[in-house]
């Protein structure tokens, strides 16, 4: 299971902490950290992440006043000096409310809380075959033959090696009921299976005649995964 996640907090090294942290859980991805409310809201657009770690006392919009501006948040976790917001934060439905300094047992404690949430959002899986509705029918699909999963609006198209199938969901939910460790989003418009990649070039992957683009807020996470290095750009 692969749970991810952004990070907004105006200090560096508060980011950089939160960081450390989530690269210490298994399941936990972080997408990327940002200073302030204006980045994090482009952010949430284009990578549409599972959870927001979300400092309080920041300048300009505060946290609080951020995720009050949110029409549809993730799963919201609080990280404050202060313990004044925490009646605030649990009245808005918080998921959890950090204090700094976050000690590791504390982030496990919260972890372990998140792994539970996200592991009840997962359907079962029988085999290698999921069923798909077209139409009137369900149609049996092999997640093997999976090529690429594209969001068209309202709707996301899956392209398999023997048809196509239109279904109406956002990508987001139908890539999150995808095996974590076969599938990977690369792109706000597409979710690959990791197998069927061909080769990297640029910015783009190549599945059979397929070429994919990575997404820009993607890029270095998709690489570190690919790959197993942690690329800051693509040449």
């Amino acid at each position: 299971m692969k749970v991810t996640c952004i990070i907004v907090d105006d200090m560096k090294l508060n980011r950089d902490v939160m960081e450390d942290l989530i690269s210490g859980v298994n399941f936990l991805t972080s997408l990327g950290s940002f200073s302030n409310a204006e980045e994090a809201l482009n952010a949430l657009s284009e990578l549409e992440p599972d959870v927001l770690f979300l400092d309080i006392e920041m300048p300009g919009m505060n946290g609080i006043q951020f995720l009050n501006s949110i029409t549809h948040p993730p799963l919201a976790i609080l990280t404050t000096s202060h313990r004044k917001y925490a009646v605030e934060g649990f009245e808005m439905n918080v998921f959890d409310y950090l204090l700094k300094p976050i000690t590791r047992e504390r982030f496990a404690k919260c972890s372990a809380r998140l792994y539970r949430h996200f592991k009840t959002l997962k359907k079962p899986w029988l085999a290698d075959q999921m069923f798909i509705k077209s139409g009137n029918k369900f149609m049996k699909v092999r997640i093997s033959e999976i090529l690429f999963v594209e969001a068209m609006r309202d709707f996301v198209m899956v392209h398999t090696e023997k048809a196509r199938y239109m279904i109406l969901q956002s990508l987001k939910e139908f890539s999150a009921h995808l095996p974590d460790d076969k599938f990977v989003r690369i792109h706000r418009s597409y979710t690959i299976p990791i197998e069927k990649i061909e080769y990297i070039e640029g910015n783009k992957v190549k599945i059979q005649n397929q070429e994919i683009p990575i997404g820009e807020s993607y890029r270095n996470s998709v690489l570190k995964l690919l790959l197993g290095r942690d690329f800051k750009f693509i040449t």
